[in-house]
């Protein structure tokens, strides 16, 4: 049974820690921010179509977590480019406060 999503598909973007950042750190930083991730209070949902499709304002993926906890260490959020392929979410990264605990409950 096919699903309709592209098989084989690997996605490596260089994630170099901040200026003044060790590895070590950084690698550090990103744990602590995923724990503190209040995922209770995230509106998720995929993609409704595999081309073309970009979040809704207030929905959010994994790709948007994804942006958005890099971007809560990193200060900005690397850029993804796949030939041929979209990477709906990341255009839109959930908002720092789900990685305060603050978010609404």
């Amino acid at each position: 049974m096919s699903t309709g999503m592209p098989g084989g598909v690997i996605v490596k973007i260089p994630l170099d820690p901040p200026a003044g950042m060790s590895r070590e750190t950084f690698a550090r930083e990103l744990v602590i921010r995923a724990t503190d991730f209040a995922s209770y209070v995230s509106p998720y949902r995929p993609p409704a179509k595999l081309r073309g499709d970009k979040m809704n304002p207030g929905e959010y993926n994994s790709s948007s977590y994804l942006a958005a906890l890099l971007r809560s260490v990193m200060g900005y959020v690397p850029e993804v480019h796949v030939a041929g392929y979209q990477t709906p979410g990341w255009e839109q990264p959930m908002p720092l406060h789900f990685f305060k605990g603050e978010a609404l409950r």
